[in-house]
């Protein structure tokens, strides 16, 4: 059996344990996060994100720590594919702000794929706005083409 539960103990979220494997993984190596981001071509920062936790990182990622390290790899991709599916089933949001004390309301999601959300509504909202600007202004070259009134003695 992997996981015995000491009485009062809850099993760790998928993402925390594979945290924990990443922080084993780079402990075991003896590698620094300069070393690793030398050899997988992340920034030694997203390392140092990942492995403490506070990121969530990519499958290539994984898939690469686990060469460096010589670790086994299937294992530490079924860990991070369980993670992953935790954290976008649409239950997750929920549970996860539920046990944070939040509301919880389902399809909520995480704070930074709301700022994303907001950034690309934003970025749409200022191209519509340009878009409008610059076909009124063409609009109104026409007209004053049409009435040869247009600055600079146009055609």
């Amino acid at each position: 059996m992997d996981h015995v539960l000491v009485s009062g103990d809850a099993p760790k979220d998928p993402a925390d344990r594979l945290s924990e494997e990443l922080q084993s993984l780079k402990s075991s190596s003896g590698l620094t996060y300069a070393r690793i981001s030398e050899h997988t071509h992340y920034a030694k920062s997203s390392w140092e994100r990942w492995v403490n936790g506070k990121q969530f990182p990519p499958r290539d990622a994984v898939e690469r720590i686990a060469a460096v390290c010589q670790a086994d790899e299937r294992r530490l991709l079924e860990l991070w594919a369980l993670a992953e599916a935790c954290r976008t089933s649409p239950a997750a949001p929920a549970a996860a702000a539920g046990a944070a004390g939040r509301s919880g309301a389902p399809g909520e999601g995480d704070a930074a794929s709301q700022d994303r959300r907001q950034m690309a509504l934003w970025s749409l909202t200022v191209l519509a706005l340009a878009l409008t600007a610059g076909l009124a202004r063409s609009v109104a070259q026409g007209r004053e083409l049409r009435r040869g009134t247009l600055p600079g003695g146009g055609l």
